[in-house]
This record gives structure tokens, sequence and C-alpha cells, in this order.
């Protein structure tokens, strides 16, 4: 008549007593089959995006769809999977979320890559080339991330290169031969010697001027080698007139 002491508070009828083990739940056989038979779809999915993006939809065992996932890479199908799931599956979602973002950031360096790559096209059309042009366009590349224009790029930039080397071996042939214009003066030539000098510059100079790359050439040169040539040539015309005077003197003596 005095249990009712010895019970512990709390207690409630139906406790389980010690020494009694709790039964651990179990999973119904029918969830059981059902997991077998999605995880047997999965297997046979093949890699097939859209019957992989119809399991997801469809699936109701978390890792079974994240399997599923792994198929799924085309905007249409990773818009339509992570606009129905992302309020069942945090973990598919974010999958999903994270490779859209990865193909409109691929998307964007592509339209910045084709603009460097027409930029590059304008400026071997460009007759006005200069290297501060072609420095400009190598830094903007630099920050591009676009392989599929790459080897089109490259080709591009090569022929820039080739016209900037070009343009630097015309510059050096002016340089040096307006040097050797303002030699000629002190070469001691004859007069005969001087104006055959004076006409295959003249031939060199106007050959340069026709050249591909002749904007390249500073003005400043161009503008004094015909102001040296032109005076050389007058000096020499003036010395055959000189002789020519002295001869008809002579021949008059005579």
């Amino acid at each position: 008549m005095f249990e009712f002491l010895f019970k512990r508070q709390g207690d409630k009828p139906g406790d389980a007593q010690p020494g009694q083990d709790a039964q651990p739940e179990q999973q119904s056989p029918s969830a059981t089959s059902q997991r077998a038979l999605q995880a047997e779809r999965l297997k046979q999915l093949n890699g097939d995006e859209t019957a992989a993006a119809e399991f997801i939809l469809q699936c109701e065992f978390s890792e079974l769809r994240l399997a599923a996932a792994e198929f799924i890479h085309s905007p249409a199908q990773l818009e339509r999977v992570h606009a129905a799931i992302r309020n069942t599956d945090r973990r598919v979602a974010k999958l999903m979320q994270s490779r859209l973002e990865a193909i409109r950031h691929h998307e964007a360096e592509l339209r910045r890559g084709q603009t460097a790559l027409e930029q590059a096209e304008a400026l071997l059309g460009d007759e006005l080339l200069t290297p501060n042009h072609v420095a400009e366009l190598d830094r903007k590349w630099s920050v591009i991330a676009a392989p599929e224009l790459t080897e089109r790029f490259e080709q591009v930039r090569a022929e820039l290169g080739k016209r900037l080397e070009a343009q630097v071996a015309l510059q050096r042939a002016m340089i040096d031969r307006l040097a050797a214009l303002r030699a000629l003066e002190v070469a001691g030539l004859t007069a005969a010697e001087l104006d055959e000098r004076l006409a295959q510059m003249a031939q060199e100079q106007a050959a340069a001027l026709a050249a591909p790359e002749h904007a390249s050439l500073p003005r400043a040169l161009v503008l004094e080698f015909g102001n040296e040539h032109a005076r050389l040539k007058q000096g020499v015309a003036a010395l055959a007139l000189a002789v020519l005077e002295r001869l008809v003197q002579f021949g008059r003596r005579a």
C-alpha cells in the first residue's frame, strides 16, 4: 500500500522500466522499396540532362536528388531545377545557383573577349597604328579569360606585332638615311658622284614614303630629309653651273 512512496517524480504509467531496451525506429518496408526503385532509376539516367531534371523534381530522397544534379549543366535546365527546388532542397539549389553564376561569368568574359578581338582586328586595318594602341590592347586581354577566342586573338596579335616591327625597321632606315645625307657634304665627292648618290637616296626615300607603314615615319624627319636633299641638290646644280661657266670662259680665252 506504500508503493506510491517509491515512485520517482515524473514517472508515468507505461514508462520503460530498467532492463527493458527501447526498440529502434524502423524504416517502413514501403519507403525502403521506394528508395531502391529511385536509386535504380538514377543509375539508368546515363547522363541524360532532361531525364535528370525530371528525376530531381520527382525524387523524394535528397541524396539521390544531389547525385542526379551532377548531370545538370545547361542554363535552361539549371534555371528550371533551381526555381522548382530552391525552397525544398538547399544543397541542390546551391549547386544550380553556383553553376548559373559560373555560366554568366563566362558569358561576360566572352563578351569582353569579343570586344577586345574586334578592337585588335580594327587596329590591324588602322593606318595610324602605334605601339601605345597595341600595349593598351595587351593590357585589356591580360585580364580576360576567354579560351575560345585565344587562338584567333593570338593570330591577330601576331600580325600587329609584324606591323610594329616593320614600323621600327622603316624608322631606323629613315634615321640612317638622313645621317648619310648630312654626311655627303663633307664626303669629298665630285659633283657627278654627289649627284648620283643624291638620286639613289631620293629613290630610297620615295620607296619608304610608299611603304605600307609610311604613316609611322616622323614628319619632322621626313621634312628635314626633303629640305637637306633639296639644299644639296641645289649645291650640285650650282657647282655644275660654275664648272660650265669656267669652261665657257676658258673656251673664249682659247
